[in-house]
């Protein structure tokens, strides 16, 4: 577990106090041992000096009991209040004097160190352990000679360690103390120092917190030491670069994306397993909403997984183009761009309605062509034939001009519509001017309108479904619809199978006009292409029957001139149901005269 920068700053710092603070009463107290040494050696040499200009007086070869005890009272007097014991050692080494012991009970002293030093060489110095006290005890002796230099005594000082070391620890305590409560006051400003300095760092770090979690619009206060103020002021820069650069990529992704998702094109972006990685809108139009990652199972289709293959493999632009078969064909364009790391991005054109709209521009060009030949044909060639033979036979000409006169009625009928067709277009592009309008009576008037083509033949028109259905609408254009589809009913009816049902019903917000007859039927592969102009399922019998090709692309631009729709029920071999949504009128969205 990582330790907080406190925990590696103060530690140390206060280790390296305590031992400085050790380090220093150790060699103080070495320096007070040597110091204090030096200190009692020359006060026992003053007092050993001092003892022999004392004592001399007293001493000669032939010393007295008398003497003896006026030196040892004279030397007693001499250490009185102090820890110095002195002794007085004849030559011979027996102790003349002792202030700290009986002299007659102690031993020769000719073989210390000190004695015999001062004996040799006039003085001489040592610390050892006493024989007689068993102390440890530093000792300063000289030799006291007459005027003709012979040796009378020796004069010995000596003082115990003890009062050496009680003087060294005083002095050594107080030195501990005060480095002690030292140490302590450093720690204290270590502490307060640590602290100060963690507090912007701290800051910086909450700063950088904040800006990983991407919060990047706050700022580190920029306060404290330079080069922790300098620190916050780079963080600040680099917080304001990377929400800027951030804000940036944002951008481009959205206007990447809005233009992936408005464009008609499908995108995928593919990786070298076949894996989708990226899709758009369009391509989940064509292939679906689906979870699979694979292209290969979601398409199904070894031909577009092949070029994608071929597209990573090649690493350029490639194109083709291939045919899905499915509920619904569709026809697809593809094409390859690289991507780096073995990827590339396929862009796919649905060309169905391209290809299906290019065949209703071939086949309405081929379907006017030839509904505005054939009358034109019947008529230039019975003008030809009227002109070739003359008017010599009556019957011949009748025949010929009323050949004539369909092929100029069939041109007409086809130009009204088509005026109809165009008018109607024009009203959808500029908005119809709508009204109120009861579907019962449309269809009344529109009843009465075909009830002379009903007599006499075993055809019935029955009414049925919701009555008093108020519509906004125009109402000749709805009365029109509805025309033509009874008349396109008519037209299909037979005398066994003479039933026509008109039927109205109500679907959210749009009324339901249905015309429902017992014909034929439409079969399936007409249906989607049964609207559009000029089409037919049986040419001959549409001919035959008078009509134009015009009339249910007529019926389709009304509904949506409503905002509408049309939309037709077949069982081929049982009838057909043709049925018109038209809004609802609303009185308080739809007033007269408003444009839709």
């Amino acid at each position: 577990m990582k330790r907080k920068l406190f925990s590696w700053i103060y530690p140390p710092y206060l280790i390296t106090i305590l031992i400085s603070a050790i380090a220093l009463t150790a060699f103080t107290a070495q320096s007070a041992t040597n110091f204090f040494l030096d200190l009692s050696s020359q006060e026992l040499k003053q007092t050993v000096s001092l003892t022999a200009n004392a004592i001399k007086q007293y001493l000669s070869p032939d010393m007295k009991a008398e003497v003896d005890e006026k030196v040892q009272a004279l030397c007693l007097q001499l250490v009185e209040g102090t820890q110095i014991r002195l002794t007085v050692i004849e030559p011979n080494g027996r102790v003349i004097t002792d202030t700290g012991s009986e002299p007659e009970k102690m031993d020769l002293h000719l073989d210390r160190p000190e004695v015999r030093k001062a004996l040799s060489s006039g003085a001489g110095s040592a610390v050892r352990k006493s024989a007689t006290t068993g102390v440890m005890t530093a000792y300063e002796a000289i030799a006291l000679n007459d005027s003709s230099g012979k040796t009378m005594a020796v004069i010995r000082a000596a003082m115990p360690f003890s009062t050496i070391d009680s003087r060294r620890n005083s002095l050594v305590g107080g030195i501990l103390l005060f480095s002690l409560c030292l140490a302590l006051a450093v720690s204290l400003i270590a502490i307060f120092l640590s602290r100060r300095l963690l507090k912007p760092i701290v800051r910086i770090h909450k700063g950088a917190q904040s800006f990983s979690s991407g919060r990047l619009t706050e700022r580190i206060a920029e306060d404290g030491p330079l080069e922790i103020s300098n620190l916050a002021a780079v963080m600040n820069r680099m917080a304001a670069e990377l929400d800027e650069r951030i804000r940036t990529v944002r951008e481009q992704k959205t206007q990447a994306e809005a233009i992936l998702n408005g464009m008609a094109e499908a995108i995928v972006v593919v990786d070298e397993k076949l894996n989708i990685l990226a899709t758009n809108p369009a391509f989940k139009k064509i292939f679906g909403d689906s979870r699979e990652t694979s292209l290969l199972s979601l398409t199904r289709n070894t031909e577009l997984c092949n070029f994608v293959e071929a597209a990573i493999r090649t690493q350029g632009p490639l194109e083709t183009t291939l045919t899905l078969y499915g509920e619904k064909s569709l026809q697809l364009r593809l094409t390859s761009a690289p991507l780096e790391g073995s990827k590339a991005v396929i862009v796919i054109n649905d060309l169905t309605h391209l290809n299906r709209l290019e065949t209703v521009r071939r086949d309405f060009t081929s379907n006017v062509s030839h509904e505005l030949k054939t009358p034109i044909t019947a008529i230039k060639a019975s003008l030809e034939t009227l002109k070739d033979e003359g008017f010599k036979d009556p019957s011949l000409c009748s025949q010929f001009l009323g050949i004539a006169m369909r092929g100029t009625n069939r041109l007409e009928a086809i130009i009204d519509d088509l005026m109809s067709l165009a008018r109607v277009e024009e009203e959808e592009k500029n908005g119809l001017k709508t009204k109120k309008l009861s579907l019962d009576e449309i269809i009344d008037s529109a009843q009465e309108e075909i009830a002379p083509r009903l007599a006499g033949n075993a055809i019935q028109v029955k009414r049925e479904g919701l009555r008093e259905l108020l519509v906004s609408g125009h109402e000749g254009l709805v009365k029109q619809a509805l025309l033509n589809l009874l008349d396109n009913a008519l037209k299909y009816a037979t005398v066994e199978n003479g039933l026509i049902t008109i039927s109205t019903a109500r679907e959210n917000s749009f009324a339901v006009l249905s015309i429902t007859d017992q014909g034929p039927g439409i079969p399936e592969r007409d249906k989607l292409r049964l609207f559009e102009r000029f089409y037919r399922i049986d040419k001959a019998r549409s001919r035959e029957s008078g009509g134009t090709g015009l009339g249910l692309a007529i019926v389709k631009h009304i509904a949506l001139a409503h905002s509408g729709s049309v939309r037709l029920e077949s069982i081929e071999g049982q009838g057909s149901t043709f049925s018109i949504l038209l809004p609802l009128f609303e009185p308080m969205h739809d007033l007269a005269n408003t444009n839709i």
